[in-house]
């Protein structure tokens, strides 16, 4: 229960705390002087009237902050049990499934997720169209609570914020039906359903954004899972439909691939030779080196006992690179000089401008990326050599990879990414539109000139070449990432220019290899497709 002292968290106490502490200074305050004239019982009298009266005052106070102010937080608080049911409030969840729970559009109108009503009054969630599924999430009140979109907006779906005040309580009070806001996304369900073809259920993710205003055009994980198959609209379904349920969770949940665990934003990953595009951004943009830069590669080298070979060199013969070819032909003893050259403090500034060490701002959740697993850490010479060339601790999700890729296209400029772009009433009437912002500057116009020459260069006659598209500039880099057992991650992160479109991508194949090979392929059909889709 929650009663007038029972508290869930800190907060919490610290409230308590704070309302004793005024409760001593108003008895203080209000504490009867003068009285030593008057009898003993009236004084008695008086000094219990100010006690009853503080004591009342502070329980007022509290009932109008558990009531009012923290009524919503109260009522909807949940727990999650071991096996991953959630417990909440029984009234909160009859009062969702009255509730016609708003729509999940893409940003043609296409319906994702709807609500119908049945025989009994009450509302069921379906999902007519399972290509974003992992991005929308689930939603299922009587057991499993909600997660991505339908948890992140869940207030504007149920109805609970975006209207008016006034005629929500009108309403209320004349127990009108109820209908929640619909959310529109920005993403298009033609090229997500094209992402998810091309992972073709292998453990993996694509994200595909305009690298201008950051609104996420496809993002799509695999493995995934069917949002219809987890609904339980009331406790009291039929026996057996509960318990396919709970045998469908409980599938999801041993899965070894994780299913539920959306990897554009939940998933995190060693970026492997992706990341040379943020080191080679630092050096660039710290004035150290231009393009031009020569840098020598003698097959392998040495720092504090660590040996490092480079296994890509297209002539064993050659020794000397310029920084361009270096990163077109992905030279791990010349990242990792770079690195050195860098120094601890530099690189993690520009990893962190870039927002590695933290939770990247999104509409929902996103995990929180990693240089190294403290600060310390990179006083290591040879850890810091090998994060130079994507390796180390680095860890990384895809959203965060593909934010990379379009910073380079947008001109140096990191965009805010998003996937939703409006609230709708159910008239038609944009309640909310969310602004897409032009996010922060991470290196200079002209730093940035000189990645995109690196990246093209990668995309001409280095190892990310192979992406052609009629009419656009297309630049790139492949990355194939050590993960200790198993085979390499397969990455590739990469953008196309063409007139005033810019589109950036990222993509990662768990365990399959060379990043040209498998994560290259599925970047390029990415990218020509998003092309050829009107704005």
């Amino acid at each position: 229960g929650y009663g007038l002292g029972e508290t869930s968290d800190r907060a919490d106490e610290r409230w308590l705390l704070l309302l004793a502490g005024a409760g001593i200074m108003l008895a203080v305050a209000w504490w009867p002087r003068g009285t030593r004239s008057l009898p003993i019982y009236n004084r008695t009298v008086l000094r219990w009237a100010t006690i009853i009266v503080v004591g009342f005052t502070l329980v007022t106070i509290q009932l109008v902050r558990i009531q009012v102010v923290e009524g919503n937080r109260i009522a909807s608080r949940s727990a999650e049990t071991a096996d991953g049911q959630v417990v909440q409030n029984p009234r909160e969840r009859l009062r969702a499934l009255q509730v016609q729970r708003g729509s999940i559009l893409d940003r043609h109108g296409q319906v994702l997720a709807d609500s119908v009503q049945i025989k009994d009054g009450t509302f069921i969630r379906r999902y007519p169209n399972t290509e974003a599924a992992g991005l929308i999430g689930y939603y299922s009140p009587a057991l499993y609570g909600s997660t991505n979109i339908e948890r992140a907006f869940d207030q504007y779906l149920s109805g609970q914020k975006g209207g008016n005040p006034a005629e929500e309580w009108l309403n209320g009070v004349v127990h009108a039906d109820k209908r929640g806001y619909d959310v529109g996304l920005s993403i298009d369900i033609n090229l997500q359903a094209k992402a998810n073809e091309l992972l073709a259920g292998r453990p993996g993710a694509v994200v595909l954004m305009d690298a201008q205003t950051g609104e996420v055009l496809a993002m799509a994980g695999a493995p995934s899972f069917d949002p219809n198959r987890l609904y339980a609209n009331t406790g009291q379904q039929a026996d057996e439909e509960m318990a396919a349920i709970r045998a469908y969770w409980a599938e999801l949940i041993a899965d070894p691939n994780a299913p539920l665990v959306f990897r554009p934003t939940q998933g995190l990953f060693s970026p492997g030779s992706t990341f040379k595009t943020v080191t080679a951004s630092a050096l660039v943009d710290s004035g150290k080196a231009n393009a031009d830069t020569v840098f020598r590669d003698e097959g392998l080298f040495e720092v504090d006992g660590r040996v490092v070979e480079e296994p890509n060199r297209p002539d064993p013969t050659q020794i000397n690179f310029t920084l361009e070819q270096a990163y077109a032909w992905s030279l791990n003893v010349v990242f990792a000089q770079i690195g050195l050259q860098l120094g601890s403090d530099t690189l993690l500034d520009y990893a962190q401008r870039f927002g590695f060490g933290s939770s990247l701002a999104f509409d929902f959740p996103t995990a929180e990326t990693q240089i190294a697993s403290s600060r310390d850490e990179l006083n290591n010479r040879a850890l810091l050599a090998d994060t130079g060339f994507g390796q180390g601790q680095i860890l990384a999700t895809p959203l965060q990879m593909a934010v990379v890729a379009a910073t380079i296209a947008n001109d140096g400029a990191a965009p805010r990414p998003s996937v939703v772009e409006q609230v709708v009433d159910p008239d038609g009437n944009v309640l909310e539109r969310f602004a897409h912002g032009d996010g922060h500057r991470v290196i200079s116009p002209e730093s940035a000139a000189t990645m995109r020459r690196l990246m093209e260069a990668s995309a001409s006659y280095g190892y990310a070449r192979g992406v052609e598209i009629d009419g656009a500039t297309v630049g790139g880099k492949t990355g194939t990432a050590e993960v200790g057992e198993g085979e390499p991650h397969s990455w590739y992160t990469g953008y196309a220019i063409s007139g005033n479109r810019r589109i950036a991508v990222a993509v990662i194949v768990e365990h399959a290899g060379a990043g040209s090979k498998v994560a290259l392929p599925i970047g390029a059909e990415m990218l020509r497709a998003a092309l050829a889709t009107p704005e």
